[in-house]
Parts: structure tokens; sequence; C-alpha cells
């Protein structure tokens, strides 16, 4: 059973032997030219799109984690800007604010309470405290670490104007002797 498919052909009378080794010869002469065989070559051709693939692949699987890395490292940059620039807020009065849908109680001084409401302090959330943070840190929490920042005061949550709500409600005037 160890004969080649060449030697079978030749037993069974299906080729002779003069055609057998013109095969070879033509084989041979390929090999020399450096003609690949056809299927050699598409072989070759769908192991190399193989290849491509899976280094496209592992491109796309570096670059995901490489962004996950630099997404972790800022957002830990920014918990420690936050343990950092934190205001001591030890005071004799309490500040409610909501917070993921509850509403939650800090103890602040009278001067941190107007600057709460006037927008130049924040309330951050990390290492399982509340803290008073400088309003010039929120802008880079928003872009870095967003669910660090639990409160600050806007346009709408600072209480707005009389101009504004008149604005928001025109139908509705408020009568003068309610506004003080």
């Amino acid at each position: 059973m160890s004969d080649s498919l060449r030697d079978q052909l030749l037993k069974a009378g299906l080729a002779d032997e003069q055609s057998a080794k013109k095969a070879r010869s033509q084989k041979r002469k390929k090999r020399r030219r450096g003609e690949a065989d056809t299927e050699q070559a598409a072989a070759s051709s769908a192991a190399a799109q193989r290849e491509a693939d899976r280094r496209a692949r592992d491109r796309t699987l570096n670059r995901r984690q490489q962004e996950e890395r630099e997404r972790e490292a800022r957002e830990k940059a920014a918990r420690t800007l936050v343990v950092e620039r934190e205001i001591a807020h030890d005071g004799d009065e309490r500040f409610h604010f909501e917070h993921n849908g509850r509403i939650r109680p800090l103890n602040i001084s009278a001067a941190q309470r107007r600057e709460l409401a006037a927008g130049k302090l924040a309330i951050a959330r990390t290492r399982g405290r509340y803290r008073l943070i400088p309003a010039d840190l929120v802008e880079r929490l928003r872009a870095d670490a967003p669910f660090l920042l639990a409160w600050c005061a806007d346009a709408t949550e600072a209480g707005g104007t009389h101009e504004d709500a008149e604005a928001d409600y025109p139908d509705h005037p408020v009568p003068d002797d309610l506004i003080w």
C-alpha cells in the first residue's frame, strides 16, 4: 500500500510510463523557475489573509485595552485630585443636596453655603465620602470622571433670577407682592 498514486495508476493501466516521466519533469521545471502551484498559491493567500485578519483583530483589541488603561488612569488622577484639593467642611449648618435620587446632608459653614450657592464650590464623592471641592475642578471631573461629581450649582439649581422665571412661564406672571 505504500505505492504512490503514480505507481498505482501505472499498474492499473490508466497511465503510461512516458506520461509519468513528462509530468515529473514539468513539475521539476516549475520548481526551478519559482512558479508556485495554484493550489499552493491559494492556500498561502488564504493563510496570509487569515494572518492579516488576526493582526487587525489584535490591533483593535490592543487599542481598546490601551484606551481602557488611559481612561482608568484619568479616573484615578481625578480621584486623587479631588482628595488633594478637598476643602475642610466642618460647620454648624446642614446643607442638603440630591445625589443618586436621595437627599444627602453635609455639615458646612455659612460662608461655604454662600459659596456653594454662588457656584464657587461643588461637592464630589470619592472613597465613600462627600467632599467640598473648588468649582474649577468641575469641568475636569465632567471630562474625566463624571461619576465623581455629586452636586454643583448650575443656573437652574441655584434658583435663577426673577427674569429667568418670567422667561420660563410667560403666560403665568409672578405677582409683585410675592417677590422679595
